[in-house]
This record gives C-alpha cells, structure tokens and sequence, in this order.
C-alpha cells in the first residue's frame, strides 16, 4: 500500500507581479506611455500617489485598481479550492488535473490548535468555533480522517489498474487530498478576496471565513502589503471594502 502523507499547512508561494502602486495612480490618471515610464521615473512621488489612491478608494472608483496583477502557486486541500474557485471575476486559474496525472497521497490534517469545537448558540450564517481542549476528541476526529483517506486512496489505484479513465477512477478521492495551483488576480480582486476570506472585527463588513481559506488569504495578503503598501494601507484603512 502506498505510504500518504498527511500535513496540516497550506503553502502560498509568490511568483510573478506587474505594476505598483504608481501604476495604478498613473491608470488613474489616464496617462500617455511617454508621460507613464516618466511618471514611474521621478514623476510620482510618494504624497501623490498616497493621495490618488485613497480618494479612489475611499469613494470606491475600483477600475484602476485592475492594472496590476499577482500570480502566486499554492498547494490546498480540494475543500479550500471549492471556496476560492468561487471568487471568478478578475481571477485566473491553472490547477493540477486527476485527468492527466496521478494525484499525489497527500492529505490534509487540522492543527491541533486549530478553532473546531462549535460555541454556544452557533449559526450557520455565523460560524464560531473554540479550540479543541479534548485531546481524545481531537486525536479521534485525525484518526478517523487517516482511515478515510487510506480507503480512499487505496480504491483510487485500484481504479487506475483497471485502465479506465482517471477522470472517474479519481471519483471516491476525497476533498481532504491535496491539489495544486497557479492563481493570478489584479489588485481590486484580490481586495475583494481579502474582504471576504479573512475576519477582521475592526472591517466594516465583518466575515466568518474558513480556516483554511485564511490562512491561504493571510499569505496571499502579506505578498500584496509588500508589492502595494499604499493600495494595501487604503484598503485597511477603509474598513477592508475594495474599491
């Protein structure tokens, strides 16, 4: 039987940026290619752009928060994906295919201090969770996860022996395994994203995300500070509501 792995992290990995916070000040502005390098010369000084940015965000003009893009690779489990595949606009996707290759046996596992255990008067709409105080509870909820996914894996490469397609021989894998994937967003959208995939109690608009869907958001946010600090400033300073 083929030895899975089982790991409780979520990798975000930068790959590739286009423009700053100048660029987005000079879309802004609706500058000419002449007068654009020159203004990411020596034309844009910092109070310029601080100002542009935050009046655009301030009084949500969104469009010139478009001329700019992040690609990042990030490795999550198929029920993060479910999630982030929802955010569509603005958004490009190339993700690893059970069609064309073998998936890997790698499996997701909670952290041991990860908040599961439902609060008092939990809502749906609302979800709040605590951590897990009960080591039984918590060493029972991995171990009936590892049962599952060595099931399931197991089924899934008997499935290829058969030679039938992989795309139904992957069919009983579970959303716990792992899948791979290049993303790439421009900075409107990923303002957005961050709005909704991140709690915040200061935000205007207040979200209950997923766990794992945060901890994938927060790297994600830390590239976008340093690649746009004073986009990324305006958006806090805003309450977190894109543009």
């Amino acid at each position: 039987m083929t030895e899975l792995e089982f790991r409780s992290d979520i990798p975000v990995k930068f790959l590739d940026r286009m423009g700053t916070d100048k660029t987005i000040a000079a879309a802004a502005r609706v500058l000419e290619p002449e007068a654009y390098h020159a203004y990411l010369d020596d034309g844009g000084n910092d109070k310029d752009v601080n100002g542009i940015i935050n009046y655009m965000t301030k009084h949500r003009h969104g469009t010139p928060f478009e001329h700019g893009a992040l690609s990042c690779f990030v490795r999550a489990p198929i029920f993060v994906w479910r999630e982030w595949h929802r955010h569509r606009v603005g958004w490009s996707y190339n993700e690893e295919s059970g069609r064309y290759k073998v998936l890997e046996p790698v499996f997701y596992l909670p952290p041991a201090d990860r908040p599961m255990m439902k609060v008092d008067n939990w809502k749906a709409a609302r979800p709040k969770f605590t951590k897990c105080e009960d080591r039984e509870v918590y060493n029972t909820l991995c171990q009936n996860l590892m049962k599952s996914y060595r099931i399931t894996y197991e089924a899934y490469e008997q499935n290829l022996a058969l030679s039938v397609d992989p795309g139904i021989a992957r069919a009983c894998l579970p959303v716990g395994i792992y899948s791979r994937c290049w993303i790439t967003c421009n900075p409107r959208s990923l303002m957005h994203f961050l709005s909704l995939r991140t709690f915040e109690p200061e935000a205007k608009f207040i979200s209950y995300p997923l766990y794992e869907i945060e901890v994938a958001a927060r790297a994600v946010e830390t590239i976008f500070a340093k690649g746009w600090p004073i986009t990324y400033r305006a958006f806090c300073d805003n309450g977190r509501v894109a543009p």
